[in-house]
């Protein structure tokens, strides 16, 4: 829902208490993955360093698990390649990476993440000035979410497209 201070919050706080641990859950790279979107984010809207590095990390533990079980995480590495890309400035690169991480989603029936992806190319058309084609990629990410059964996610889209 786009609430990625409160989000980058919740992250730091469950990095404190993993600290005191024994055994943390890994979860087959799936908060690693989560962490990085909430960490590109939160970078797309700061010029702060710590965001680069805590991406780092990330993307390590990303790949990591992508070499362990590529059809559960080959998507989420690309969609997490595909806003680096476009952090730094590579579009075409970056288009190119979301459009894998898309059909990878798709080919793995990961609908919820294919809506997710749909949807960070939608912001990377919007803040490139494409309305017409992140028009087109937010309504797909909603028909997507709609699928999945996330009709709040869905209804929160529509109301927060910002054209």
């Amino acid at each position: 829902y786009n609430r990625y201070e409160l989000a980058a919050a919740l992250v730091q706080k469950r990095y404190e208490l993993e600290k005191n641990m024994l055994r943390t859950s890994l979860w087959s790279g799936v908060t690693a993955f989560y962490d990085g979107l909430i960490f590109l984010a939160m970078a797309h809207n700061s010029t702060e360093f710590e965001w680069s590095s805590k991406i780092s990390n990330v993307m390590s533990n990303v790949k990591k698990f992508e070499q362990i079980g590529k059809s559960n995480n080959e998507h989420k590495l690309l969609l997490l390649e595909a806003e680096i890309n476009s952090r730094i400035g590579e579009k075409y690169n970056a288009l190119k990476k979301y459009q894998l991480a898309i059909v990878a989603a798709e080919k793995n029936g990961f609908t919820h993440e294919q809506a997710i992806a749909n949807e960070r190319a939608a912001d990377f058309f919007l803040r490139n000035n494409d309305k017409i084609k992140a028009s087109q990629y937010y309504g797909k990410a909603n028909s997507l979410y709609l699928q999945w059964g996330a009709q709040g996610k869905a209804d929160d889209l529509c109301k927060n497209i910002p054209f």
